[in-house]
């Protein structure tokens, strides 16, 4: 479900497997570090997740999918 989800709102596979470590609740920080990225590069990829998705940051990105669990 989520992958599908990710898929229709056209993340490449860089924004998918961020927005994935993002919704584990791992920080900028330590998806640099997994990804051997830049942290400054994170940000903007995560930016990019935000605007994609229409939501307002890593809380209302992970609050969109848990609401799913509680229907």
């Amino acid at each position: 479900m989520i992958q599908e989800q990710l898929t229709t709102w056209e993340f490449t596979p860089s924004e998918k497997e961020i927005a994935l470590l993002l919704l584990k609740g791992l920080s900028f920080e330590e998806i640099a570090g997994i990804r051997d990225a830049k942290e400054k590069t994170v940000r903007q990829q995560a930016t990019a997740i935000y605007r994609k998705s229409g939501l307002n940051g890593r809380h209302e990105f992970a609050a969109w999918f848990f609401e799913d669990f509680l229907h």
